[in-house]
């Protein structure tokens, strides 16, 4: 789903990562679950979503952002 949003628009980055094969990179986001999507460095939630699921989760990680950040 990720992955074809940022067809659409160069403002999304999409990247999969398998932490069993970079446990370094799991642990520097302490993966306790997955999938565990991340947005912005700053917001994270775990566990499958759908289109609308992912949309709010967007959309409340842009309201956590601190102004004038995208």
């Amino acid at each position: 789903m990720a992955h074809s949003m940022a067809v659409f628009t160069q403002k999304i980055v999409a990247e999969v990562i398998e932490v069993q094969e970079f446990p370094d990179i799991g642990n520097s986001y302490q993966v306790r679950g997955v999938p565990l999507t991340v947005i912005n460095e700053k917001y994270s939630f775990t566990g499958a979503a759908n289109e609308q699921m992912l949309l709010d989760h967007l959309k409340n990680a842009l309201n956590e952002s601190p102004e004038g950040e995208y």
